[in-house]
This record gives C-alpha cells, sequence and structure tokens, in this order.
C-alpha cells in the first residue's frame, strides 16, 4: 500500500512544520478524497481547473525561445510546478520590464502570474497535484515497469540471439573455408578463382593419363581372367578399348579416338580468363563448348590453349600460282545433317586438312562422354578385383581351388597382396577424376552460368 505522510494545513493551503505539527499517513488512493474531507479543496475542484487550463493554453502562445521553456512545454500535460518554474524563467528573461512599483508590464508575465493565482483559488493546485500523483502511482508506474521488465526481456533475446547469430556466422565461415579448401581456392575473389581452376583440367588429364600405366599389371590379369573363364582370347574391341587406346595413345582428341586420324588442326575455344572477370558479364566469357563455331582460318596466328595448340600455319606442299583458300566455313544445308554442328565428327575441306572442332576438340578425358565410357571402365576393372580378392581370401573352398589349378601361370602368380595394390591404384585413379572439385571444373568448363550457381553458393 502506498502512503504519502502529510501534514495540516493552513487556510492558506502552506505546509509548515513544527514540533506541534506531526505527519500523518494517507493512502494515495483516498488522498484526494482526505483534502475534500478536510476541506483543503473544493468538492468542485474540477470545475475551477477550467479556467486555469484555459488561461495556461492562451500564455503557451508567447514564450521566451529557450531550451528549456521548450522542455517544459513539450510535455503532454502542464502542471502546478511547470507554471511555477516558468515564472521562475520570466523573472530572469522579463525583468526589464519592471516598473517603479516592482511590478511588471509584460504580459507574459502579467499572464503565467494570473495562472498562478487561479490554481491557489480553494488549493486547486492541491487537488490537482493529489490526482495526476494518484494516476502515476497506480497506471503510470506500473505501465512503465511492465515496460522495463519487456525491454530486459527483448534485451536478454536479443543478446542470445546475438550469440546465435554469431555462432551461427562462425559455423557457415568455417564451412565456407573448408568447402574452399576442397576446391583449392583461397575464398578471396571467388569468381576469378573458380575460373583459374579450369588451367588445372589439361595437367590433371596428363597426369592420368600417364598413370594409366601403372594399371596395366591389373588390365593384364584381368584380361588373361576373361580369356580363361570364355576358354578364347578375347578381341580387342571388346575388352577395355579406351583404356587400352588411352594406355597406348595417351590423352587424345576425341576426333583422333574416332575417326583414327591425328588433325590437322586443333580448334577448341576455351574459356578467356584474362578478362575482368569479376565485371565482366556471362557472354565476355567464352565456354565454346558449342560445336556450331564461327568460320575457322587455317592461316589465323592461334597460341596454345591448355589442351591442344591451333595449329598456326600448315604448308601442304601446294606451289605454283594455284592460290588455294583453307578457310573452312560452315554451312547448313536445311537438312541438319552438318556434323561439326552436331558434335560428330570433324571432316576435312576440300584441300583434305582434318579439322577437329566442337566437342571432337575436346580430349577423351574432357570430353564428357568419353570421360564417362572411361570411368566406367575404371569401375569394371576395380569391381573385378574386389570380387578376386574376396575369393582369394575364402579359405576351403575345395571347388574354387580345383578350378584355379587348371588357370594360367598369370593368374595363378597373383597374390592377395598384389591385388589389393592393384585395387587401390585403381580406386586413386578414380578418385583423381570423380574428387569433389573435379566435377565442378568439368561444370565450370561446360556451362558459363554454371559460375554464377557456384557464386550464389559460395558468396
Amino acid at each position: 500500500m502506498h502512503v504519502v505522510h502529510f501534514v495540516s494545513f493552513t487556510s492558506s493551503a502552506a505546509v509548515i512544520m513544527s514540533d506541534a505539527h506531526f505527519p500523518i499517513d494517507i493512502s494515495v488512493n483516498k488522498l484526494l478524497e482526505w483534502l475534500v474531507s478536510r476541506r483543503h479543496c473544493s468538492k468542485d475542484w474540477q470545475k475551477n481547473l477550467v479556467p486555469v487550463r484555459e488561461k495556461i493554453n492562451i500564455a503557451i502562445q508567447d514564450m521566451p525561445e529557450l531550451d528549456e521553456v521548450r522542455e517544459l512545454l513539450s510535455g503532454s500535460f502542464i502542471n502546478y510546478f511547470n507554471c511555477q518554474r516558468l515564472v521562475e524563467i520570466l523573472k530572469e528573461t522579463e525583468k526589464d520590464t519592471k516598473n517603479f512599483f516592482g511590478c511588471y508590464s509584460s504580459q507574459r508575465m502579467k499572464d503565467w502570474l494570473e495562472v498562478i493565482r487561479l490554481y491557489k483559488v480553494d488549493n486547486v493546485y492541491l487537488a490537482d497535484a493529489a490526482q495526476q500523483l494518484t494516476r502515476t502511482i497506480n497506471y503510470e508506474i506500473p505501465s512503465m515497469k511492465r515496460q522495463i521488465n519487456k525491454n530486459r526481456q527483448l534485451q536478454e533475446e536479443s543478446v542470445s540471439k546475438e550469440e546465435a547469430y554469431l555462432k551461427s556466422s562462425a559455423e557457415v565461415r568455417t564451412q565456407f573455408e573448408r568447402e574452399c579448401q576442397k576446391l583449392g581456392i583461397k575464398g578471396v575473389h571467388v569468381k576469378s578463382e573458380l575460373l583459374s581452376l579450369l588451367k588445372e583440367l589439361p595437367g590433371v588429364f596428363d597426369d592420368v593419363a600417364n598413370s594409366v600405366a601403372e594399371l596395366k599389371p591389373a588390365i593384364d590379369f584381368y584380361r588373361a581372367f576373361i580369356n580363361f573363364t570364355l576358354g578364347h582370347n578375347l578381341p580387342d574391341a571388346e575388352f577395355l578399348p579406351l583404356t587400352h587406346y588411352i594406355l597406348k595413345k595417351g590423352n587424345t582428341t576425341t576426333y583422333e579416338w574416332r575417326s583414327g586420324r591425328v588433325p590437322d588442326v586443333v580448334a577448341e575455344r576455351r574459356p578467356s580468363s584474362p578478362v575482368n572477370i569479376e565485371t565482366a558479364s556471362d557472354e565476355q566469357i567464352n565456354f565454346g563448348d558449342s560445336a556450331a563455331d564461327e568460320a575457322i582460318s587455317l592461316e589465323s596466328t592461334s597460341q596454345s590453349n591448355g589442351d591442344f595448340v591451333h595449329l598456326d600455319q600448315i604448308d601442304f606442299g601446294a606451289d605454283g600460282d594455284d592460290n588455294i583458300s583453307w578457310d573452312i566455313a560452315i554451312q547448313d544445308d536445311g537438312s541438319g545433317s552438318n556434323e561439326a554442328a552436331n558434335g560428330g565428327i570433324s571432316g576435312s575441306d576440300e584441300g583434305g586438312a582434318d579439322v577437329a572442332q566442337g566437342i571432337d576438340a575436346l580430349s577423351v578425358l574432357h570430353n564428357p562422354t568419353t570421360r564417362e565410357m572411361f570411368l566406367n571402365e575404371l569401375r569394371e576393372i576395380e569391381c573385378f578385383l574386389t570380387q578376386r580378392l574376396e575369393e582369394m581370401l575364402i579359405e576351403g573352398d575345395v571347388l574354387l581351388v580345383s578350378i584355379m589349378q587348371k588357370a594360367t601361370e598369370a593368374i595363378q602368380s597373383q597374390s592377395v597382396a598384389s591385388v589389393h595394390a592393384m585395387v587401390e591404384r585403381v580406386k586413386a585413379l578414380l578418385g583423381s577424376l570423380t574428387s569433389h572439385k573435379m566435377l565442378h571444373l568439368y561444370q565450370l568448363h561446360s556451362s558459363p552460368k554454371y559460375v554464377d550457381r557456384l557464386l550464389s553458393v559460395y558468396s
């Protein structure tokens, strides 16, 4: 319960405390009622308050431009104590208007002195202050407490959310760095770093082609086992054709793999990395996998593109005054049978030059179709070696032992350790072509839009 210490009032409403006057405790809710019952204020004090409010509304229209005055008048309710403070301020600002008799000629001062006088009629200011005090204690202070508690709760929730966001941010940053590490980039200029990875593809493919030689024991073992099982020698064309081709000739163009002829010109257009990748549009980055290329001139000077080299000039031994134009123009006859446009084997021009363009200009490991064919052959070897290793680990299988006794020396000479080593070499080669990084590189080379998709993930 809220109580107010009060003392008895004189008829002039002055609060005087002496040895003969002791304070009394009055409940806040009964303060106004007590003032009226003790006749310190009249019952109709609210009627007397109306002219006070009207006078205040008139007086505030003309006030000095002071910060304290603006602060006092900015409140939603101007009470008696505000008016007293305004009078104190006006005594300083209007002191020049004071006459010989001590009265003020300033209308501002007259208005506010009149407000003070009206407040004191029947102690209206006491009733008004009691009502404001009761309202403040019963309503405004509890409301402020609730708002404070609500704000504290919001503050605690905000701090908790901030900690969660910081933790989430750290986790995302760690994941981002981990993904960048998988791709082999720093993550500073993501787009340029992603496109620069394309330079690594030719070197990776060359390493893979060179590593195929390490699989020769596994390939020979697999072939010997198939020949033993079938009872006859399997033709070369039916046994790991692409693996045998890479083992023999390396990572050549798809054109040479399909036609058996070495192309005179390899016209593969690769992504142009020297452009300003950070600001270049997709149209400026030419990935060149479309076979419907521009006309190709054999006389134009070209530079190495990483995997292959455009031949600068070709001398076919044509002497004399006959000038032969080696330019190849791709024309559509309306039937859609243009092999170059369809990604098939690039043909020869009228002079007999073999030109590999479009998808035929890609190496067999760069070409998605032949690369998948090579991967399937590697998986075939892996499955055979894994199955054979499981069979060799089985003990007490009399039937299997009796069958293997009839096998050739190339089969019987293999031990568990040697077969296990073969399996590991095949898995390592498969892993180098199917790693997380390589899968992204394949997509980066195939589609310029894939760069933007990666940026949306890693940015």
